[in-house]
């Protein structure tokens, strides 16, 4: 039965780390190996609820971090592990091979997490749980491995007792990858169809596959393997409910107030099949100007907002003759950026633009050295994408788009010569784009773990060589200038810094 869950606010607040998370923590972590493979030990770290001991029968969970199956950090869940112990669950993180510590492909992935799901039952006597209440969770990559737990028939580690099932009572899946049949993804196992079908868990759905909740942003361009598994879902009467959160984009539940808003549902979820009982005790805070994205469509007013830049460019660093304002125009004569003297962390800015045939311009903000800029910093890419070079290169390429990283999902660059508004705001790791009344980029820098790949698995180009979750998030911003020989205007530039006040 397909379901689709509310966000709910409930009334109960107590504090964990500056959150509005749980009632009784737990302080009893333990560090244990599930599996070694050659010389590597991969560790396990489980949470045991207060008032645990060796002869209960809890429910247990079990997390996998996300990377795209290339990085990534088993601290990932840890909040959510310590909040459902807190519930009275034994929740564990289990540590994965990766490919940029391990050269491990995504199936070698899956394996691992398959043997650490065994291992859980295997020692269920050790760890109080019940071996048949058991969940698997994760995010991303993790949430790929978590549902092929679910896999009758998938591909096993060596030396691990196949005879132990690896199928849980229950899924909770944060933006989970579920079909590698896609080119980006298959070409991560040497395009072996064989093997991705193998691991595709919407293609092994049927009607004794365990209930799942499902979470996703609406702006995650994975969001479609979640409609594929859900519209099967529904076709074969198997549960998989639905959460949607209006607006946002990728790893939107690893921060508030959607890390709260996720946990309540989860701590439903959970209770509706009898592996919690009572209310989630948690309460969402409210979402400040801060921490809201734009809505879809939806500019700021900025008549009280201060200009980035003095008419004079007094607060401005850029090279002597270049830069010039002209009826209110800010324009460059050559390929030479321009810099606020000023570094700037949470901020929203505004501003309009103008092509020319052919411009190749950007935005640059959290830059750290403006000497070698083009590797310490994000670029909010500006281009004349009915230029034919700039249409037919990457979509990471083209306006609106965080350069190199991550596509806008539409063209709405007008044509040369007519005015286009911008909007960005930065908070912390968060980044949103709208462009000429609708907001097509939001990235969360923290899953860009990689200088090499994209969590989608394209490629980053070789200049932009610092991962973007590695680069600080405070700097100058900048406009470059007349880059590939062609110009590029600015006017009505605007900024209104954010504080945790606002």
């Amino acid at each position: 039965m397909l379901r689709t869950k509310r966000l709910i606010l409930v009334t109960i607040v107590i504090l964990l780390n500056g959150l509005a998370l749980t009632a009784q923590t737990s302080s009893n972590v333990k560090t244990m190996t599930y599996k070694t493979v050659g010389d590597r030990e991969l560790k396990i770290h489980v949470h045991f609820p207060p008032g645990w001991s060796a002869s209960d029968m809890r429910p247990a969970i079990v997390f996998f971090f996300g990377g795209g199956w290339n990085s990534g950090n088993v601290s990932q869940f840890e909040k959510q592990a310590e909040y459902l112990a807190g519930r009275g669950m034994v929740a564990a993180r289990a540590d994965y091979r990766v490919k940029s510590r391990d050269g491990v492909t995504p199936d070698k992935c899956v394996e691992d997490a398959r043997s650490a799901v065994r291992w859980m039952r295997q020692n269920a006597n050790q760890l109080g749980i019940d071996p048949q209440k058991l969940i698997a969770s994760g995010g991303s990559a993790g949430g790929h491995l978590a549902a092929c737990t679910m896999i009758r028939d998938s591909i096993e580690a060596d030396g691990d007792d196949v005879s132990i099932s690896t199928i849980p009572q229950a899924m909770v899946l944060f933006n989970p990858v579920l079909d590698f049949n896609h080119e980006l993804l298959i070409g991560r196992i040497n395009g072996d169809k064989k093997l991705a079908r193998k691991i595709s868990p919407t293609l092994h759905l049927d009607k004794n596959t365990p209930p799942a909740l499902i979470l996703f942003g609406t702006e995650d361009r994975l969001k479609v393997h979640g409609d594929a598994y859900w519209k099967k879902a529904e076709s074969l009467g198997v549960r998989a409910d639905k959460y949607l959160a209006e607006g946002q984009g990728h790893g939107f539940f690893n921060r508030s107030p959607w890390l709260e808003r996720t946990l309540i549902a989860v701590d439903e979820f959970l209770a509706s099949l009898g592996f919690l009982k009572g209310e989630p005790m948690l309460q969402v805070p409210e979402m400040s100007e801060a921490e809201r994205p734009q809505r879809k469509g939806m500019h700021p007013n900025v008549n009280r907002w201060p200009d980035l830049f003095e008419s004079d460019l007094s607060n401005a660093i850029f090279p002597e003759g270049i830069w010039m304002f002209e009826n209110s125009v800010l324009t460059a004569s050559e390929d030479q950026a321009i810099w606020t003297k000023k570094n700037y962390d949470n901020f929203i800015l505004d501003l309009e633009f103008k092509t020319a045939l052919g411009t190749n311009s950007g935005v640059i903000v959290y830059c750290s050295d403006i000497k070698n800029w083009i590797p310490n910093s994000v670029e909010i890419q500006i281009a004349d994408d009915y230029a034919e070079k700039w249409a037919k290169s990457p979509k990471t390429w083209q306006c609106a788009a965080v350069f190199g990283h991550l596509a806008a999902s539409e063209s709405r660059v007008k044509k040369p010569g007519e005015w286009n508004r911008f909007t960005i705001r930065c908070m912390n790791e968060r980044i949103d784009v709208i462009l000429n009344g609708a907001r097509v980029t939001s990235m969360d820098m923290s899953l860009w773990t990689s200088a090499k790949t994209n969590p989608d698995g394209s490629e980053i180009p070789s200049w932009l060589s610092k991962p973007l979750a590695q680069l600080p998030m405070k700097g100058k911003i900048g406009f470059q200038g007349k880059h590939a020989g062609a110009p590029i205007w600015f006017r009505n530039i605007k900024i209104r810094e954010l504080k945790s006040s606002d």
